[in-house]
């Protein structure tokens, strides 16, 4: 059955069950009601027929606004798109009371809000204001289920995406490619981060562009270099980032620009949303900085200096102060090659092989700014995976992407999509379809309304 016939037959059947139980309540009730008491009541007892009929028709017992996770998102459309072309039918369901509507569409997904945004222009409105769009994000990041939760790659220089749900529950995964971004066809296109269902990408190492896969919308920002006492075919953007600043509820990202053969010569600036426009020039001292931040606690983190003796030091740069600091390497960490930063579960992580080459371990900040409360998250030997390390040629092709509320966690090893099982210590391949073997960076994102085309709408 599809998706948009299953909604209906479930919305017949709760319109069903609702008209016989207010033939009963009306077959009762034979007395002229002349108090706004008794008004009220009536009101009160056709919402919670409603409410009896919705549980009923989805094998629910008593009314719970719990119970509505258990009605087909097209549920609600379709009763009330049908109501519309039939008014006479059964008016009070088209007067559904707000809250339950609210309580109903905040539970539902994106691709199904963007649908029901033509249902009427009260919830085109309702669906695109600036609470509704704050309100349903928050909720799902707080939802164990990863339902809304997809996957971005950089396939021979494209993006494709698929679910991640999929990777967990499907024998075969598809992706897909981002066919709405013109240029998705580079041989040069770098995943800087995702922050609420905003990705931003590096194109050609001098042109950053926002997107929202939902909603299909994308934009360029403005020139890195204007301004600035270096050239564009000189200049190579080497460092970014990517996040939310919650202070002051912008996006912003930041970027540095290395000069080429001119050793020292740096330009960093941070991009506003808000004001569309990059600010000045801020640099932390002479510590060089490359590749993509991991944002965290409203920071962005990099690892600056590895020595010859795995000691290494972090840099992070606060996005509400616009001031730098240092991370120092915990003493648990000692011995490790190559480490490399991830973020889990909403902490900041290190993750690296061990010397000798056994297996790679994931740490984890559980407190972040708390020394002390570092913990190693997970430690996988490469027998678990049925592979050996791809050292010397290459370090740190592992790389952790999701942790399940079960404690799987989801990886990529060189070219390939691994689920870990802790408890088990075995890993199981995910095979995946239209994700060619020249996968080079995977980032996890969620879903959101987010929209780039109202500025007035940031959360």
């Amino acid at each position: 059955m599809s998706t948009a016939s299953a909604g209906l037959a479930e919305a017949y059947m709760i319109r069903k069950v609702y008209k016989e139980k207010m033939n009963k309540m009306d077959n009762v009730s034979e007395k002229p009601m002349n108090s706004s008491h008794e008004k009220a009541e009536e009101k009160s007892c056709r919402r919670s027929a409603f409410a009896s009929a919705s549980a009923s028709a989805s094998g629910g017992g008593c009314f719970s606004l719990s119970m509505f996770k258990k009605i087909h998102p097209n549920t609600l459309g379709a009763l009330y798109i049908n109501d519309r072309v039939t008014p006479k039918t059964s008016p009070a369901i088209t007067h559904l009371p707000q809250e339950i509507t609210e309580e109903i569409l905040y539970r539902l997904p994106v691709k199904s809000l963007l649908r029901f945004k033509c249902v009427s222009p009260s919830w085109r409105s309702l669906i695109s204001s600036k609470q509704f769009i704050k309100t349903h994000l928050q909720r799902s990041k707080k939802i164990e289920s990863f339902a809304d939760k997809r996957i971005i790659s950089i396939c021979k220089g494209r993006l494709k995406a698929c679910s991640l749900s999929s990777l967990f529950t499907e024998p075969v995964t598809r992706a897909s490619f981002f066919n709405f971004f013109p240029l998705n066809i580079s041989r040069d296109i770098v995943i800087v981060d995702s922050c609420n269902g905003l990705i931003c990408v590096l194109v050609d190492a001098c042109r950053f562009f926002l997107l929202n896969p939902s909603t299909r919308e994308f934009k360029e920002l403005p020139d890195f270099f204007t301004g600035t006492t270096c050239p564009k075919n000189v200049g190579s953007i080497r460092a970014y980032g990517f996040g939310f600043d919650e202070s002051s509820g912008d996006y912003k990202v930041y970027a540095v620009s290395y000069m080429i053969l001119v050793i020292g010569s740096s330009i960093a600036r941070v991009y506003s949303l808000k004001a569309d426009s990059w600010g000045r020039n801020l640099f932390f001292k002479d510590v060089y900085m490359f590749g993509s931040a991991k944002f965290v606690s409203g920071k962005f983190h990099w690892i600056t200096d590895i020595k010859r003796n795995s000691k290494w030091e972090g840099v992070c740069f606060d996005l509400k102060s616009e001031t730098f600091g240092t991370v120092k390497q915990p003493s648990c960490m000692e011995g490790y090659y190559k480490p490399t930063l991830a973020v889990l579960e909403g902490c900041l992580c290190v993750f690296s092989d061990y010397a000798p080459i056994i297996r790679f371990d994931i740490w984890i900040w559980n407190e972040y700014g708390v020394e002390d409360s570092w913990s190693k998250y997970v430690a996988i030997s490469y027998p678990s995976i049925s592979c050996e390390p791809l050292l010397p040629k290459a370090y740190n092709l592992v790389t952790p992407l999701f942790v399940l509320p079960s404690g799987e966690v989801l990886f990529t090893y060189g070219l390939d999509f691994l689920i870990y099982n802790k408890k088990d210590n075995c890993a199981r391949q995910q095979r995946t379809v239209d994700f060619d073997h020249r996968v080079r960076a995977t980032e996890v994102y969620t879903e959101s309304l987010v929209s780039l085309a109202n500025l007035n709408g940031m959360i």
